[in-house]
């Protein structure tokens, strides 16, 4: 009995081993995590061809919400990134991320990281709309505050919504003293989370680090950028952005405070 019981077990591991294999080979993960490498390698030309793949992904199977948030993540990680002579560029990239995210939602009206996606992307499109922010920015916060409320332990979401209190004036409650408790959130979220997102489209863990840090460069928590560029390499040791400009500004920075 013994033996029949151990064979039925190694079935049942087995192919919870197949399916989990299945799942990570799947061509939504593939992109996601495509998506993922170029951004720790801060290669802009590595995340356009991921965001190909994300648009083959909408073409085949346009009815998913997750391919078509995929899309608009690449987007919103692109986009910032292209230098002037890219301009017209990255207009249309937003403006098509934008139009995603509203796919995605048309979709599924419930789905919370397509709505702050969209919030973050019509965020970004501000900097190219001078003066904007009066007839944006209310719509920004409203679509982040029901994203929240939608999926208030999603990690994602929270992250989302922090880079916005960030950048917001500090008229309208935003800037760095704003965003800092909304950071400590939004990496409490993630550590609560752990490894047990099951959604496809899991991202953001070493982006709240780094956010964070970037927070506290801004409050003069040299110490405390530190600290968070550190655990962004924790995780990703190649991180282009953290290992090579990040940390060692907030090294300097240190020193020189030392020195004084």
């Amino acid at each position: 009995m013994r033996t029949v019981t151990t064979f039925l077990s190694g079935l049942a591991l087995l192919a919870a081993l197949t399916s989990g294999a299945r799942a990570a080979a799947s061509p939504l993960a593939g992109a996601m995590h495509a998506l993922a490498a170029a951004v720790t390698h801060g290669d802009v030309d590595e995340m356009l061809e991921a965001r190909a793949a994300f648009a083959a992904l909408v073409a085949d199977a346009p009815a998913s919400p997750h391919n078509q948030y995929g899309l608009a993540l690449a987007d919103w990680r692109i986009v910032p990134l292209l230098d002037r002579s890219r301009d017209a560029q990255a207009r249309k990239l937003c403006k098509e991320g934008i139009a995603a995210c509203e796919r995605a939602l048309a979709c599924d009206p419930r789905f919370a990281d397509a709505l702050a996606l969209e919030a973050a992307l019509q965020g970004v499109a501000l900097g190219f709309v001078p003066g904007g922010g009066m007839s944006l920015g209310a719509e920004i916060l409203e679509k982040n505050a029901r994203a929240r409320a939608m999926a208030p332990g999603n990690p994602r979401v929270q992250l989302l919504a922090a880079i916005n209190v960030l950048h917001q004036p500090a008229f309208v409650g935003g800037g760095p003293k704003a965003a800092r408790d909304s950071f400590e959130r939004t990496i409490a979220l993630y550590d609560a989370a752990g490894d047990h997102d099951t959604t496809g489209i899991a991202w953001g863990r070493e982006d709240a680090y780094l956010w964070s840090g970037r927070c506290l460069e801004a409050l003069g928590d040299w110490a405390g950028a530190r600290a968070r560029y550190l655990q962004v390499l924790a995780i990703a040791p190649d991180h282009a952005w953290a290992k090579h400009v990040l940390l060692p500004e907030a090294e300097k920075r240190l020193a020189a405070g030392r020195a004084r």
